[in-house]
This record gives structure tokens, C-alpha cells and sequence, in this order.
């Protein structure tokens, strides 16, 4: 008779290839799938042996598990050098949508025009912390272009960038302190909110919040 964890397991293992697969496909197949996979496994037995029906649904929980320890994988390796870049961006993007949480969404305006500016500031929150990661990945987004960029996109790439570390200067002292730390000064999440005396939760929040004001600095700038 199989035990709660070997169900878990199992579940586990489908989760694990269907987040590996759609991080390969959002990174253009750079890595080969077996690669990402190995990468979320040993989360995946974490999961499994820590998981707490209470707080949140298995699936959900196993994800975000593995997406981040693949994430975290792709940064370690050198040989990954052009996808690093893209697996952070990647990342700052989820951490961002993490933060804002369902509760952002549940009372979404019904006008159109309300509608269409709440959702280009959303897509401009997510643009923004695209660029930041980016720009974390090698210090310069224009540090790891791709093969095929022109010197047009080299030279965009720049421009982005340096817009982006005034636009990190214009936040309020505890977002900018955050966003550098993170991004700028590889600092891990626990360690940030732990110095800043605030939790963990409060930390995404607050990165969330620093995330959409930077979007909308960004905008403005066009």
C-alpha cells in the first residue's frame, strides 16, 4: 500500500517535468530538459518530506519549490552563461507576480479604461522586473547579449540599463534598499527582511510594491 508520501512523490515527479518543460520553453531551449530537471529534483524530495497540508494545496506548494530551485540552479552554472541572464529575468518576473498575490486581482476595476490602465501597469511591473534581472545576471544587461544581437539591440540593451539604475534611485528608501541588495548585491530575500525587521511575506510585498513604482518610473521616462 503506498503511503502519503509516495503519492506525493509520484504527483511530484509530473509536476517537476511540466515546470521543467515550460521554464525550457521560456528560455528559447537553451537547456536541455533533463538538465532542468536534475536541477528541481533534489527540491522535489524536500517537498515531499516537509510539505504541510495546512498552509497550502501540493501543487502549488511543489512548484514554486521547483521553479525556484531551478532558477537558482541555472545561476550557479557558468556553462549557462546567456541563459542565466534569462532565467533571472524570468524569476524577477515571478517573484514579482508572487508578491502582489491573488488578493490584488479580486476586485479588478469594470470600466475599460480603468481595466486597460490597471493591466499596462501590471505589464509594465513585469517589464520592469524583467530588466532588473537582467541587469542583476552579469552586473549590465549589455554584459551578456546574445550571439545574434545587433549593435542596435547592444546599444538598447545599455540605454535600458542605465535607465533602469536611475529609475532604482528615484524609489523610497526601504524599496530602493531592497531592490539593490537583491539585484545589485546578490543578497538573499531572508537576509534583506530579517535587516530591515519585517518577515519574509512582507519582504515579497514590499518587493512587489518597488517592482510596479519602478515600471511606472520607467514609463514615465519614454
Amino acid at each position: 500500500m503506498r503511503t502519503p508520501e509516495d503519492r506525493r512523490l509520484a504527483e511530484g515527479l509530473d509536476l517537476l517535468q511540466l515546470v521543467a518543460k515550460r521554464i525550457a520553453r521560456r528560455l528559447g531551449r537553451r537547456i536541455p530538459i533533463e538538465d532542468l530537471v536534475a536541477l528541481g529534483h533534489p527540491a522535489l524530495l524536500e517537498v515531499v518530506r516537509t510539505y504541510d497540508p495546512g498552509r497550502s494545496s501540493f501543487e502549488a506548494y511543489a512548484k514554486r519549490k521547483i521553479r525556484w530551485a531551478i532558477f537558482d540552479g541555472i545561476r550557479r552554472e557558468t556553462r549557462w552563461r546567456s541563459a542565466a541572464a534569462r532565467a533571472s529575468a524570468l524569476a524577477a518576473s515571478a517573484r514579482f507576480a508572487e508578491g502582489r498575490g491573488a488578493e490584488d486581482d479580486a476586485d479588478a476595476p469594470a470600466a475599460q479604461e480603468d481595466y486597460a490602465t490597471r493591466l499596462g501597469s501590471l505589464l509594465a511591473g513585469h517589464a520592469a522586473a524583467m530588466a532588473l534581472g537582467l541587469l542583476s545576471a552579469q552586473g549590465d544587461v549589455a554584459a551578456v547579449p546574445d550571439a545574434a544581437d545587433s549593435p542596435e539591440e547592444r546599444a538598447s540593451a545599455a540605454e535600458l540599463a542605465q535607465a533602469v539604475r536611475h529609475a532604482v534611485r528615484e524609489l523610497p528608501e526601504r524599496e530602493r534598499a531592497l531592490v539593490e541588495r537583491h539585484y545589485f548585491d546578490d543578497e538573499r530575500f531572508d537576509q534583506i527582511a530579517q535587516d530591515l525587521g519585517i518577515s519574509k511575506s512582507w519582504a515579497s510585498r514590499l518587493h512587489s510594491q518597488a517592482i510596479a513604482r519602478l515600471g511606472e518610473l520607467l514609463r514615465a521616462m519614454r
